[in-house]
């Protein structure tokens, strides 16, 4: 006869397995630094990209005003300064945020993973308390 307990419990598990496990398991192939640090690089690739298309749209919706600041040396020194700042503001919060959000989940993962091998144990004592 089945035992319910041990139906509950592997119930669980392959919920768990089907819902957050795999994604678990992929991170958890990762350290900690490196799941985060690969994901801050990758949010600031990104952030980069969208700052230059922003900039690119800026450029074309005031061609006319931007080619009249070309030619003064002093404006266009201000204006590149204004833009690196904005830049590393961008970058900044962008990549803050990002380090905030890959370690939550992190976290969460070995968390996770900690009550699912928790489980496993737990499994394999009830299959040799029957042994």
């Amino acid at each position: 006869m089945l035992d319910e307990e041990k139906v509950i419990l592997m119930t669980k598990m392959t919920a768990f397995i089907d819902h957050e496990g795999k994604e678990n398991d992929a991170i958890n192939s990762y350290f900690r630094s490196d799941y985060v640090g690969f994901n801050v690089i990758k949010s600031l690739i990104s952030a980069t990209i969208v700052f230059v298309v922003f900039l690119a749209t800026y450029v074309l919706c005031k061609f006319e005003e931007f080619l009249s600041n070309l030619y003064n040396t002093e404006n266009l020194l201000a204006e590149g300064r204004r833009w690196l700042i904005y830049y590393l503001l961008l970058v900044g919060v962008y990549c803050l945020a990002s380090y905030v959000i890959y370690s939550y989940r992190y976290s969460k993962m070995r968390k996770n993973m900690k009550a699912y091998y928790g489980n496993l144990k737990k499994l394999a004592r009830m299959y040799e308390k029957k042994d």
